[in-house]
């Protein structure tokens, strides 16, 4: 009887044995094939573009070093109507429709956006109802607003999935506006003005091409919102359209704040229940001391691609490493 006991034992631990080793050798094979497996552009890709050490960048055989000049503020646009309240399950904030990159050049006192497709496919993190993380999907870039409590932890993930998306750029604030605060800032400013560029009457008879325009804050709403959900890539036609809103409500509310800089007081009050960042009143102010320039705009490259439900952005990430290298990296002198 122990005889048998003990045959049982010795045959589990080598069963065992066998089983440790052919995991061990299932994920060599998975990780070899996957490595054989790699795009030979992206391959190439990766050599072009590397971090050669802690506070510089290899590019095309040459060193680079971030512009210290240089701050990258996140804004959001946010698909939510009345107050930003806290919400305690993951998924129901809302989403970011509108996603850009203020950069100011603090040398030049001038500033300019770089846009981002809200439907740019990257890897979004999901958190628990503790707010842990939990794993990572493949989605748009605007779903990862919605895995926060729609206030702070929205906007940080945002922030973080946003630079990781622009290869850790770094993004040093973020301004977050839900949509009811366009209405209100722009009545408030008593219009914004612009000229509009294309034929748009099918989203208000108004916007007739060329015609100079006092926005109401209905109009801005619809201005900056709409898209044909019918037709692939409208949401490159609203991205023109938004950025150039913003460039407009910008200038009106420093010509309303004047040249005392004081916008964050004038308006808190309106903005309030519909903002959140992180960034101080002065910090605020200070955005007036910038000049933005609409023809620097800059839009993320890709592709757009119709996907099993929504329409999704892929990132040409050869061009879009050549756009980082152009805009926030100067050449390391030696």
């Amino acid at each position: 009887m122990k005889s048998k006991r003990k045959r049982r034992w010795i045959i589990g631990i080598c069963l065992g044995c066998a089983l440790v080793l052919l995991g061990g050798i299932t994920v060599y094979l998975f990780r070899n094939v996957r490595s054989n497996k790699t795009n030979p552009e992206e391959s190439d890709l990766d050599h072009d573009y590397s971090q050669a050490s802690e506070d510089t960048i290899q590019y095309q055989g040459n060193e680079y070093v971030y512009n210290q000049n240089l701050t990258n503020i996140l804004f959001m646009g946010i698909d939510t109507k009345g107050e930003v309240v806290l919400k305690e399950a993951p998924g129901t904030a809302g989403q970011a429709d509108a996603v850009m990159l203020l950069t100011l050049d603090e040398e030049s006192r001038t500033a300019e956006i770089l846009q981002i497709s809200r439907d740019a496919m990257t890897d979004i993190d999901i958190y628990d109802v503790s707010g842990d993380y939990y794993t990572s999907i493949q989605a748009q870039l605007a779903t990862q607003y919605a895995y926060g409590n729609g206030k702070q932890s929205s906007c940080w993930a945002m922030k973080k999935t946003t630079s990781r998306l622009l290869y850790d750029l770094p993004i040093d604030g973020y301004i977050s506006l839900n949509i009811e605060s366009i209405r209100i800032l722009n009545d408030a400013l008593g219009g914004v003005t612009l000229t509009v560029p294309e034929d748009y009457t099918d989203i208000d008879p108004a916007f007739e091409k060329g015609a100079v325009i006092t926005l109401t804050g209905e109009q801005a709403e619809r201005y900056v919102r709409y898209r044909d959900i019918e037709a692939t890539g409208s949401n490159n036609e609203r991205m023109e359209r938004q950025n150039q809103y913003l460039l407009a409500l910008f200038q009106a509310v420093k010509t309303k704040a004047g040249n005392a800089g004081n916008g964050y007081e004038v308006f808190y009050t309106l903005l309030e229940p519909y903002l959140t960042t992180d960034l101080s009143a002065e910090e605020i102010n200070g955005l007036a001391k910038y000049h933005f320039d609409e023809s620097k705009t800059e839009y993320v490259p890709g592709e757009v691609k119709q996907g099993e439900e929504y329409e999704e952005f892929y990132v040409d990430e050869g061009k879009l490493r050549e756009l980082l290298m152009e805009n926030f990296y100067k050449l390391k002198l030696s």
